[in-house]
């Protein structure tokens, strides 16, 4: 009987928490209807944020489609192309009861969506069953965090998902150094390797894309250090509670893929939804369109003024090739020798040398060694003893002043990717004029600000021309890719080139006339820089024309190139000489000499001209061409 007794409270307790708990979960459930009607009422679900938020685009027939492809991002079955059910279904989930252990609350998934609703439909905190936003605000701190940033790195011509160059954001704390800021990266998830498969999957939107967060220094150790990119950043002038939309929106698509494509929905255009999160009058994701380039983030970014002027971070190699200027040769050659452990700290043959000019000699060495660790070209322990030595060697000098070094023109320098040209001048068909047009990218001529200096990156350009002397307009060329990349070796790195071209282009008969004819060049070879001003180049390779119209329906070239190019401010000159031979045609041996001029005196105008002689199978050609491009 005592026993019954002491039960009965505990029971009834029990039961009374659980009538509690029904009748909460009841009350829950029908705020959470009345919020879906007042949703209703306000349209909420035509809100260009709530858009923004799920990433909806217009689709057919005035309905809309979201980018994002992962079901989990949804709430509603139909959520990715119907905004009003997904709006009901997220706004009954904010409601539901606290989770069972090991699974997320939708809040907690969804700081971003979670916040919006809150001020649209004056809900706070106490108004849930559940607190998920604190883990939000336990996770990012954003009450610590001062600024954002963009940030551009420079392209990576020996990996085909970084031909276009790469942009993310960072996110500063007020205690703490740039360096150890948070990264937040939107790039491909792949297991194919970075081969021809990579990039077949990322043309074809074949690889799921991820927003990623992580500590910013891993990206300088990758970036700037191992695959030698500058990097430039950009500070928004985001006020905290913008800084916090951004962070809210990237935090509701954590674990989230969307298809990946290399040249549309990349790492670029997908950093801007975090942008109109932040600041939604920006409209930031309608922007681009189309070919998005990582430079025209930038430049479009600057323009509508959400991003200031720059602070450059060199690379690690562009360091030491600035640092090398200062130096001959054979003290440069000496450095080498240092690192590599060929020579010793202490037989220093430069001590007559001013103060200036040895420690330099030591901090090149110091980059120098780091940069052998980064490439795996000598061992932790050997990296290790020969800094210190150096690192003592420098100490010794005291303090010395640095001669800084100029930046190169930033990203948003660059010129529109899209280039018109109106040319005229003489070719295989006599005198002509023309248009060409360049879908995106830049030519080796061109302003570099933005790209590799002397390289090329071209996508679809095609080149339309109008005979007089045939009274007929005929098409030059229609090259899908042009890429040329040219990087610097010399006594501390050896850098190959290559050349890689590939579409229809005209080529010289035996007749003397040209052939239109599917075009495949490849060809390898290395390049020096004597002086800032000038770089040399030779390539060899195979040069092949595809037609009907050939033996074996097939005109295979063997040979190479040759030449310099020099800079002078915003002027450019190309000299080079060509000898190719054909596999099947001993008469059949083509010598070009060139000569290319670029006056690019503004950043979105040039002027173009050149000259060039052909001897093939016995016949020579003349041919000049001047031109005026207009990018944008």
């Amino acid at each position: 009987m005592r026993l019954s007794g002491c039960l009965l409270p505990v029971v009834f307790s029990l039961f009374a928490f659980q009538l509690y708990a029904q009748n909460q979960d009841e009350l829950a459930l029908q705020k959470a209807g009345h919020m879906v009607e007042k949703a209703e009422e306000l349209s909420l679900h035509t809100d260009p944020y709530w858009h923004t938020l799920l990433h909806y685009k217009p689709a057919l027939f005035g309905r809309y489609k979201s980018l994002v492809d992962d079901k989990k991002f949804f709430c509603a079955k139909n959520g990715k192309t119907d905004p009003k059910a997904e709006l009901a279904a997220t706004i009954r989930s904010f409601f539901a009861p606290a989770p069972e252990a090991g699974s997320r609350h939708a809040i907690e998934r969804f700081p971003g969506r979670y916040r919006w609703l809150c001020e649209k439909l004056s809900l706070s905190d106490s108004d849930f069953p559940y607190d998920g936003d604190a883990v939000f605000r336990e996770n990012m701190r954003t009450s610590e965090i001062e600024s954002a940033f963009l940030v551009f790195s420079s392209g990576y011509l020996r990996r085909p998902a970084s031909l276009f160059g790469h942009t993310f954001l960072i996110v500063e704390s007020k205690s703490a150094t740039r360096i150890t800021a948070t990264a937040i990266n939107y790039g491909a998830v792949a297991d194919a390797g970075r081969g021809v498969m990579y990039a077949f999957m990322g043309l074809s939107g074949r690889l799921p894309g991820y927003y990623a967060i992580g500590p910013y220094y891993d990206k300088i150790k990758q970036y700037s250090d191992i695959d030698m990119r500058d990097m430039w950043e950009y500070k928004f002038n985001f006020t905290s509670d913008e800084i916090d939309r951004m962070l809210r929106h990237v935090y509701d698509l954590r674990d989230i893929y969307s298809d990946y494509f290399f040249v549309s929905e990349n790492c670029s255009y997908n950093l801007l939804f975090p942008i109109e999160a932040a600041r939604p009058e920006t409209h930031a994701s309608d922007l681009l369109k189309g070919i998005v380039e990582p430079v025209e983030s930038v430049k479009v970014l600057k323009e509508i003024g959400v991003i200031g002027e720059p602070e450059y971070r060199p690379s690690n190699y562009s360091k030491i090739e600035s640092q090398k200027l200062q130096f001959t040769r054979k003290q440069n050659r000496y450095i080498r020798n240092v690192c590599m452990g060929k020579t010793s700290v202490q037989e220093f043959p430069f001590s007559d040398e001013p103060v200036e000019v040895q420690a330099g000699m030591w901090e090149l060495a110091s980059s120098y060694l780091y940069a052998l660790l980064a490439k795996g070209k000598i061992k932790p322990e050997e990296y290790r003893s020969r800094f210190v030595a150096v690192l003592s060697a420098r100490r010794k000098l005291g303090k010395v002043e640095e001669a800084e070094s100029a930046a190169p023109l930033s990203p948003d320098k660059s010129h529109g990717s899209r280039k018109l040209a109106f040319s005229g001048g003489k070719d295989a068909n006599g005198r002509y004029v023309g248009a060409e047009f360049r879908l995106t990218a830049h030519e080796q001529l061109e302003n570099p600000a933005g790209y590799s200096n002397n390289s090329e990156l071209s996508f679809c350009n095609i080149d339309a021309r109008y005979s007089f002397a045939d009274d007929k307009p005929y098409l030059k060329k229609a090259l899908l890719l042009s890429v040329r990349s040219l990087p610097v070796s010399d006594v501390f790195f050896f850098n190959g080139a290559y050349q890689v071209i590939a579409g229809l282009d005209s080529n010289l008969n035996e007749d003397g006339d040209e052939d239109l004819a599917g075009r495949v060049n490849l060809m390898g070879g290395a390049s020096t820089a004597p002086a800032p001003w000038i770089q040399l180049y030779a390539l060899g390779g195979a040069d092949a024309y595809f037609s009907p119209e050939y033996t074996y329906s097939t005109d295979v070239l063997l040979g190479g190139e040759a030449g310099f190019i020099t800079t002078a401010g915003i002027w450019k000159n190309k000299m080079a000489a060509s000898v190719m031979i054909s596999l099947f045609d001993s008469d059949h041996l083509r010598t070009i000499l060139s000569a290319e001029e670029c006056l690019s005196f503004s950043q979105n105008a040039a002027l173009k001209a050149g000259y060039s002689f052909t001897a093939d199978y016995g016949t020579f050609l003349h041919g000049w061409s001047v031109s005026f491009s207009a990018y944008f």
